[in-house]
């Protein structure tokens, strides 16, 4: 049986994780390579990667260098977005 592959808003969820992960949790602005991100959500999709990283950043949610982009970094905004909401348990 074949995964079914995650909706948009996961990978989306995803991507902002793996920045925030890659780059230590620290504050805003601490820049990734687009590479260690890929490596880090384990797709080999690097155009799904780009097409998440350019509406994440048309969103406010990362900052980008390059076009396509090489390197990126987490916003205050998108550290908020995958905050864990008070009063919600995580798993459940």
């Amino acid at each position: 049986m074949v995964d079914k592959p995650p909706s948009a808003a996961q990978f989306l969820s995803d991507l902002l994780n793996a920045v925030h992960e890659v780059t230590g949790r620290r504050p805003p602005p601490t820049w990734t390579h687009i590479d260690k991100v890929q490596r880090k959500l384990g797709t080999a999709n690097a155009d799904a990667v780009e097409a998440a990283i350019r509406l994440a950043v048309a969103r406010g949610w990362l900052r980008s260098d390059g076009d396509p982009a090489t390197s990126v970094t987490i916003t205050v905004d998108g550290i908020k977005l995958i905050a864990p909401k008070p009063g919600v348990r995580a798993g459940g």
